[in-house]
């Protein structure tokens, strides 16, 4: 009776092994599997693909850079690096962020007046395309003289950048008219 007992408990005991494996694949990797698409189609504000411009939309464009406010941004950039110029407290906000991105030229994403006043300036630095960046430019006083308020990373996920990337991929690398 001992090879019989010994075998069953044998039996017994590989049923337990693969009951326990079984569990423990329900309960780990199940969950991930079911986790994974999900990460892996991440939604993105931003279409995929190249965007397509015709000449006349383009020339529309490039009229953003002749806006004074974006003009102050690139004048203030090179003031800050040059340790000439802005105000005390703008100089403060630019000291959140590393001087490489001031350095380089930047493309305008969007530029919207903000309700409270001044205009919302959404960038991207050509040679620094990890983060986009909005602006707050504010004029102040009665000559309307125009001052940095704020200089924020936009909500933007890394997919989102990665496919502003490729989207906007002919302005970022336009050195002409970036500012």
């Amino acid at each position: 009776m001992k090879p019989s007992l010994i075998a069953h408990l044998a039996a017994k005991y590989k049923g337990r092994h693969i009951l326990r494996r079984a569990l423990i694949l329900a309960c780990v990797v199940l969950p991930l599997t079911q986790m994974l698409p999900a990460q892996d189609s991440k939604t993105s504000k931003i279409p995929d693909g190249e965007a397509k411009f015709t000449p006349e939309q383009l020339e529309d464009y490039y009229l953003v850079y002749k806006n004074p406010d974006v003009r102050y941004l690139r004048t203030l950039f090179d003031a800050y690096l040059n340790k000439t110029g802005g105000a005390e407290e703008e100089r403060q906000v630019l000291d959140k962020w590393n001087k490489e991105y001031f350095r380089s030229k930047f493309v305008v994403l969007s530029r919207d007046k903000n309700t409270f006043g001044g205009t919302f300036i959404t960038v991207l630095f050509q040679d620094r395309p990890d983060k986009v960046f909005v602006a707050w430019v504010y004029p102040e006083g009665s000559n309307q003289q125009l001052t940095l308020r704020a200089l924020h990373v936009a909500d933007f996920s890394d997919e989102d950048i990665k496919r502003i990337k490729v989207r906007y991929k002919r302005l970022i690398e336009d050195k002409t008219h970036a500012m």
